[in-house]
């Protein structure tokens, strides 16, 4: 559909004009082909108009390419289908042809028509660009992808071992931690009750706590005072205090 749009847009560049003679090619501008093209080979139409005279009708008509570097091949005669013509009418003639010769890639080129008339001139068409291509899309190996997914299988495989052995070694390391707690704990108390400066340390915090008042009173005593003779002093104050009050009232 693209080639005939295009082919649409072409076709007045496919026209050659030589007084009254129009020489086309029909069909699309360009072609492609997959070599080898056989065994029918691709077929090419060419349609001389022109006025029918008797120095006219005794005409040659031919085609010839050239390659892509400029190169041209020699001519080729083409049959067309002439049909009897009345004097000074217009009439169509169309020769048909058909390229066997796409063997390959170098066949690529612009095929041109060309019609050769009695006085020796010549009308050549705009030609067709036909692009031959020795292959077509050709599939990828097998072997490459089966070797790459197994080699990515395999890392995955190797990964995944790695990551369980990594894990199974975290846990059992954390195990052995635990278990070493409780032991640690028994050979702390072990430690502490074999050693008796701990306890004279002991000993040393219980005499530094705090002790009630009786105790800091008894020892401001003089100790020269006999066992006897020592009363509590705060038994002796209050005795002191009732003889005052006493001393108070007999005033009154």
């Amino acid at each position: 559909m693209a080639f005939r749009f295009l082919g649409l847009i072409l076709l007045p560049w496919t026209l050659q004009v030589g007084g009254n003679q129009i020489l086309r090619q029909l069909g699309d501008p360009i072609q492609v082909v997959l070599a080898p093209f056989e065994p029918f080979g691709l077929k090419l139409t060419c349609e001389f108009t022109y006025r029918y005279t008797q120095a006219l009708k005794n005409y040659t008509c031919s085609y010839h390419y050239v390659d892509l570097k400029g190169k041209q091949s020699p001519s080729f005669l083409v049959k067309c289908n002439q049909a009897p013509g009345v004097e000074n009418v217009t009439q169509t003639d169309k020769c048909p042809f058909t390229l066997k010769n796409l063997h390959d890639a170098s066949a690529t080129g612009t095929y041109y028509c060309q019609v050769k008339l009695q006085n020796s001139h010549q009308i050549k068409a705009n030609g067709v660009f036909i692009l031959v291509r020795d292959a077509g899309y050709i599939e990828p190996p097998k072997g490459h992808k089966k070797l790459l997914l197994l080699l990515f299988t395999s890392l995955l495989a190797v990964l995944s071992i790695l990551g369980t052995g990594l894990l199974l070694w975290k846990a059992k390391s954390q195990r052995k931690s635990v278990k070493k707690m409780p032991n640690q704990e028994g050979i702390d108390s072990e430690k502490n009750s074999a050693d008796p400066k701990l306890e004279h340390s002991g000993s040393l915090y219980i005499a530094l706590q705090p002790h009630s008042s009786e105790v800091y009173d008894s020892l401001q005593l003089d100790i020269s005072i006999p066992s006897a003779e020592r009363s509590p002093p705060i038994q002796r104050q209050y005795q002191e205090g009732a003889e005052e009050l006493n001393i108070i009232y007999e005033n009154f």
